[in-house]
């Protein structure tokens, strides 16, 4: 089958159960987009003519097993899925509420490092513009801070609000709907901070009944989120002979366009699951961090003589090893071992960059 949307997978596992199915494939649909021209170059699309360049597709042997996951790691799947619409919908209530007060309180963020912290949102529930700030007498706007903050900030915090506020060029009208999206805004994103922690929570449970789950995380910088994306996005490690597979399937695999003489750059190739790739990227930031035979390697990519990385590449180059670590935990059953994590030839490289 051609796997497009969703609408394939009730039908798939239909296929994959019932006992008259020898196999079940599929091909890529961008595959089926670019070869249906092959034969009659033309941009003609209809059904009798995908069905058939779907099956030259198979019959060419230009086709993929189609993988369903099952129990731990189809729940892992379906847990990541939620959490990227959680944080999506979060980071969209996030830039709403802090391009508002781009427009109506400019000032506002050179208070606050995150406008989004807890205080500040609780603040902002009150005080949502300069007027509200300079109509409150000192003592209830003081003691509304110390409330806020559960008694961390108090006068300093109070005069650096009376000041950014005289001195504030933000819009001054329609601030009656404006304040009703500011509330809305906020209860959406403490709605889904709370989904979040429970998505987290969930994927937490999943990942204590699985031995991989310890066995990834026994690695300095992976923790729940990084290891059950991992496995919830590549399934059962056992159907992969090699990491470079996964790597392809993260689309963290290099490709190249050069012709004639002309050598073109490479760059990672982008074909895969998003996801997979998101989190690898995370990962290689956070073992920068936390790991530091990662930090090494990091700081190697980067300085080294013969082509040196920018900071985005060493991440994504880190995100790799890291990804390539993974794998060999998952394969072979063992933990985590520093000593081994570069391997003699790199730790020489490290040692004398050239």
């Amino acid at each position: 089958m051609e796997p497009s949307g969703h609408y394939w997978r009730a039908f798939g596992w239909y296929l994959k159960l019932h006992e008259s199915t020898p196999e079940l494939v599929g091909v890529n649909p961008y595959h089926t987009k670019q070869a249906k021209e092959l034969d009659d170059n033309s941009q003609t699309k209809s059904d009798p003519k995908d069905a058939q360049v779907i099956a030259h597709l198979i019959r060419d042997g230009r086709y993929f097993d189609t993988y369903l996951p099952e129990k731990e790691y189809a729940e892992l799947r379906q847990l990541n899925a939620e959490r990227q619409r959680v944080m999506k919908q979060l980071n969209r209530a996030n830039n709403t509420l802090i391009a508002l007060l781009d427009e109506f309180f400019p000032e506002y963020d050179t208070i606050w490092r995150d406008v989004t912290c807890p205080t500040s949102l609780k603040l902002l529930k009150t005080y949502a513009f300069p007027s509200d700030i300079l109509a409150s007498d000192r003592e209830t706007l003081s003691e509304d801070i110390r409330e806020a903050s559960s008694g961390k900030e108090g006068k300093k915090l109070m005069e650096e609000l009376i000041a950014v506020s005289n001195r504030s060029i933000g819009v001054k009208e329609g601030l009656g709907s404006v304040r009703l999206r500011i509330l809305s805004l906020i209860d959406e994103m403490e709605y889904f901070r709370r989904k979040k922690e429970n998505v987290g929570a969930e994927l937490e449970g999943v990942m204590d009944t699985l031995q991989l789950g310890e066995i990834l995380q026994s690695m300095s910088g992976v923790g729940t989120t990084i290891s059950a994306a991992f496995l919830g996005e590549v399934g059962d490690i056992t159907r992969f002979s090699n990491w470079k597979q996964v790597r392809s399937l993260s689309g963290l695999n290099l490709v190249e366009n050069s012709s004639g003489m002309r050598k073109g750059k490479t760059k990672v190739s982008k074909r895969g699951r998003p996801y997979l790739r998101h989190m690898l990227y995370l990962a290689g930031e956070s073992c920068c961090r936390c790991n530091p035979e990662m930090h090494k390697f990091y700081r190697y990519m980067r300085v080294r003589k013969s082509n040196p990385l920018t900071s985005h590449q060493a991440f994504v180059a880190t995100g790799l090893k890291v990804l390539r670590i993974l794998f060999h935990l998952a394969k072979t059953g063992e933990r985590y071992d520093s000593g081994k994590a570069l391997g003699t030839v790199r730790l020489q490289q490290i040692a004398n960059p050239v």
